[in-house]
């Protein structure tokens, strides 16, 4: 049972946690959560607006039609979900102060907290949350990706004004990760008609302003529930200008011509040297799991699938003609790890398989291809025009697999055309990357199960161990053996290759002196719990 837990500062710092263990789900919540925050000014001295660049934006303002990217979409800080998440990207009490699950995984009992409002002032009550939970379900009314989150729910149960119970379809130890403020925002719900223009939400601040791509203008919501250690309410920041700039050389012009209080990210050329360059005009935070970095082998169609007998020899030659260690010097300067598996090192849920990492043996990809009598083969291969460390490292590609005895064709598309060769199964490799997952089932369930929504589409992966071992770990409720399991799936997926795992993706953000205690999540998440833009003030 997760649950909030208040204890004086001798005996518990505000980021420690209290672990209980059992039948039911275990689980923590940091202290400095108050049943009800007063509504009040922060501590004395602590405020001020923050101007913020970020790489994006969203592409509207209804919270369940549009993707509020947690990460780099400012107007994603107005809200907050059932649950909240803390600095290492894991599920803990929000809205809901405590949940418990059944034994059997089937069902979570959620208690809320007392007095908890949304911006307009309503108190966000078991209805509330049950209007929301039925809206987010409805394809009439929301995007895919909202829904994709939900897909487990089978129905909701108001038992009283602050608890709520959930019904699932199959049982699962992932569903507290599904419920967090990313993307199951909770919005009032008697403010439908107003949200595509003025969202009403729950989290740390408010709307205000938003101009696609110009500005976004956020408040502090003085009566959000969570509090400092000294019970002072949060946030303390009093205003919060976003500015999106989608080219890297602006974010970071703007910064240095003090236009900007802090930028979200900046390019792999420029995060090398930065530090030691404006280490005395500059803070910098160094974010190490904001996602991962793999090549996709079409195993349905084209000399990787299954349909050629010599397909899997044909993948491993691929895998042994690719210099990882090249790929980290070359197009991430040597930031961030080279990755073995899905999760890097700094995530909780870092299964420390194998991997291809240091097996560079491009003789012995020569070796297979001869064996195969496949030396000359075509390879299609393909990368999203939008990023370009997906580009660079197709072409690293390219010259690698050529120089074993691939014939490879590389192209660049645009996300339109990119999805369009996926569907279509018309590409044979892909220079791809996935953001951080709250839980590893986000990750394997859409993207590795046989009948994943993402596997169909890129993969075509199928395993019936690999499937078996996905399935029995989120019937887990022990975070260690479902570890151990996802280690076991993490080493079929690097001996079979449906995908390579190249790089943990970073990002380094930067801001100006005046801005302190600040500390981001370990995706770069902006705001969690006790943390981030609710705990930082402008000096």
């Amino acid at each position: 049972m997760f649950q909030d837990v208040q204890k004086s500062e001798s005996e518990l710092s505000r980021r420690d946690f209290l672990t209980a263990t059992g039948t039911a789900v275990a689980g923590a919540a940091a202290m400095g959560l108050a049943a009800q925050a007063q509504a009040g000014e922060p501590k004395p001295g602590k405020g001020g607006t923050l101007r913020i660049a970020t790489r994006g934006d969203a592409q509207g303002l209804e919270p369940h039609r549009n993707n509020y990217y947690y990460v780099s979409n400012p107007i994603a800080w107005i809200g907050m979900g059932l649950l909240d998440l803390n600095p290492k990207l894991e599920p803990v009490p929000g809205i809901a102060t405590s949940w418990e699950a059944s034994k059997d995984l089937l069902t979570y009992t959620f208690k809320l907290r007392k007095g908890a409002l949304f911006h307009n002032g309503r108190e966000i009550d078991a209805a509330a949350v049950n209007w929301n939970f039925e809206r987010m379900q409805d394809p009439k009314r929301t995007m895919s990706f909202v829904r994709s989150a939900l897909v487990n729910l089978k129905e909701t149960e108001v038992v009283d004004k602050y608890t709520l119970r959930c019904h699932l379809h199959f049982p699962s130890a992932a569903f507290p990760a599904n419920v967090v403020y990313y993307p199951c925002h909770l919005m009032a719900p008697d403010t439908e008609e107003q949200a595509a223009v003025h969202p009403i939400c729950a989290g740390p601040f408010k709307f205000v302003k938003w101009d696609r791509f110009a500005l976004t203008i956020l408040e502090r919501f003085e009566n959000f529930y969570e509090t400092d250690a000294e019970g002072n309410p949060l946030p303390y920041l009093e205003r919060i200008e976003g500015r999106p700039k989608k080219e890297d050389a602006v974010r970071l012009t703007s910064l240095r011509a003090g236009e900007i209080d802090l930028i979200d990210n900046m390019a792999y050329t420029d995060a090398a040297t930065f530090p030691k360059r404006f280490g005395d005009k500059f803070q910098t935070w160094d974010i190490q799991a904001l996602g991962t970095a793999f090549i996709t082998f079409n195993l349905d169609k084209g000399p990787f699938a299954y349909s050629n007998p010599d397909g899997k020899k044909l993948r491993q030659a691929a895998a042994y003609a690719t210099d990882l260690d090249a790929i980290d010097r070359a197009v991430f300067y040597g930031r961030g790890d080279i990755a073995t598996g899905y999760f890097p090192s700094v995530s909780p849920w870092h299964a420390s398989p194998e991997g291809w990492k240091g097996k560079y043996d491009p003789d012995k990809a020569k070796f297979l291809l001869k064996q195969a009598k496949a030396e000359g083969t075509v390879v299609e291969l393909m990368a999203r025009e939008a990023y370009p460390y997906m580009q660079q490292t197709g072409q690293l590609l390219q010259a690698m697999w050529s120089e074993v005895g691939f014939k490879v064709n590389y192209n660049i598309y645009d996300a339109p055309v990119l999805r369009q060769k996926r569907r279509e199964r018309d590409f044979h490799a892909d220079s791809a990357a996935g953001s951080y997952r709250f839980d590893p089932d986000g990750w394997f369930s859409r993207q590795i199960l046989s009948n994943g929504s993402q596997t169909q589409r890129e993969s075509g992966f199928r395993n019936d161990k690999a499937d078996q071992l996905i399935n029995e770990a989120r019937k887990t409720g022990d975070t260690k053996k479902r570890l151990e399991i996802y280690r076991d799936v993490e080493n079929i997926i690097n001996e079979e290759l449906p995908i390579l795992y190249t790089h943990h993706l970073t990002l380094l953000q930067a801001g100006n002196l005046n801005i302190q205690n600040y500390t981001p999540g370990i995706s770069g998440a902006p705001s969690t719990q006790g943390a981030g833009i609710r705990t930082a003030w402008m000096a």
